[in-house]
């Protein structure tokens, strides 16, 4: 029957991390082997978005479906935690559901086992009931990063919805891992969680990757900074909140100015974000390299999260030197491209007193590392070997690639 490749992660636009990612997979798979994808679209997802991913993947079938509506959906959370709960998962992976995919992947008929890839964490639920050998790549360990937003739930009604959450991301993830041949992960941390969590060894791990932004001519300015990152995702939001608190005053004092780029921005959040001198919001934009060229440095202020950062990744293909917590640069070797700081304060310390002529060291090893160990070229060699070497894939490594 061939390869099929599940995705609940539609991946366009690439607005945020997790479709960068898939994206990346796909294509990376496309170039060496014909498959079939079968992906959820996202709320906002066109049958436009649809004919651009079939021209981006000529050699690929591809099937899109919608989310499964919560039958009580119009009840907020009243109605979807029953309901998610039932299906033991975890609501904001019942909500990337398709009950039409899986009865598609159930139906398969299939002789011998044929070769599957679930790519994140929400494709684990197609798992169960089907006749086929899975790969499931993996953007974090649930089990790790749940049990993270219980510590950081800001009080007792949050604590008890994160604790809730925290154990049937674990319990699905467990059942998830027990289905699939293989699984890989982000990084070498990950990797560790996962053991630590589940008692399952990585098969191999694969660092997200960027390509560098073709004709991107960086014009930084002195004092220019800047954050990336998605607002709507939990963490970086505290992060930045955090960094603004404890750290950016004493950078506005020194002329600094930051600008705010990335999706999932609404009305209040710009309002309150705009309210601290210096700072500039922009939201989502669909080219970085304008909004990026005139920055001198960013920051990447995040004390929660698992994998190695598209973000940070993101920024260093920019030539932009990173000023980042260690966990901002999970995944990253040791290098001049990325200063580390554990608190905002040591953040703003870092970027006050680093010199013109060490930030144009860091600007060009930060273009050097992402061609390097980064790179889409990267990415795809160490992919397509890991997938033939677990038996996912009978190919050879693309020609050029290496």
């Amino acid at each position: 029957m061939g390869l099929t490749v599940v995705s609940t992660y539609f991946p366009l636009p690439a607005d945020r991390g997790d479709p960068v990612r898939v994206m990346m997979i796909l294509r990376a798979i496309a170039r060496v082997q014909p498959y079939t994808l079968r992906v959820v679209r996202r709320v906002d997802t066109t049958d436009e978005r649809v004919d651009q991913l079939r021209r981006l993947l000529p050699r690929v079938r591809v099937i899109d479906y919608r989310a499964t509506p919560y039958r009580f959906g119009r009840l907020g959370p009243l109605g979807r935690y029953p309901e998610a709960f039932a299906a033991g998962l975890p609501p904001w992976i019942r909500t990337r559901y398709s009950r039409p995919l899986h009865d598609d992947l159930a139906a398969e008929p299939v002789a011998v086992p044929g070769s599957a890839i679930a790519i994140g964490e929400a494709a684990g639920a197609y798992l169960a009931g089907t006749r086929l050998r899975w790969h499931w790549d993996k953007a974090n360990v649930l089990a790790a990063s749940s049990r993270q937003d219980v510590t950081e739930a800001p009080g007792l009604a949050h604590r008890l919805r994160a604790r809730y959450l925290a154990d049937v991301s674990t319990r699905f993830e467990a059942r998830a891992l027990a289905r699939c041949a293989t699984v890989s992960v982000t990084s070498a941390e990950e990797a560790d969680r996962l053991h630590h969590h589940h008692r399952r060894s990585a098969d191999f791990t694969l660092a997200s990757c960027v390509p560098l932004p073709a004709d991107h001519q960086p014009a930084p300015r002195p004092r220019q900074l800047v954050w990336l990152s998605s607002f709507a995702y939990r963490p970086n939001l505290l992060g930045l909140r955090r960094f603004l608190r404890e750290g950016w005053g004493r950078l506005h004092q020194a002329g600094y100015r930051l600008t705010l780029v990335g999706s999932g921005l609404t009305d209040q959040l710009r309002r309150e974000l705009a309210a601290w001198p210096g700072i500039e919001v922009l939201g989502y934009v669909d080219d970085l390299r304008p909004v990026l060229a005139p920055a001198r440095a960013a920051v990447v202020p995040v004390w929660s999260g698992a994998g190695v950062k598209l973000k940070t990744l993101t920024l260093l293909a920019h030539g932009l030197p990173v000023f980042s917590t260690p966990v901002g640069a999970e995944g990253i070797p040791p290098t001049e491209a990325v200063r580390l700081a554990r608190t905002p304060a040591e953040i703003a310390k870092a970027v006050a007193t680093t010199s013109p002529q060490r930030m144009d060291r860091m600007a060009a090893e930060a273009l050097a590392l992402v061609d390097r160990r980064f790179s889409a070229r990267h990415f795809e060699t160490h992919l397509i070997t890991s997938l033939r070497r677990t038996g996912h894939l009978d190919v050879t490594v693309p020609d050029g690639a290496g």
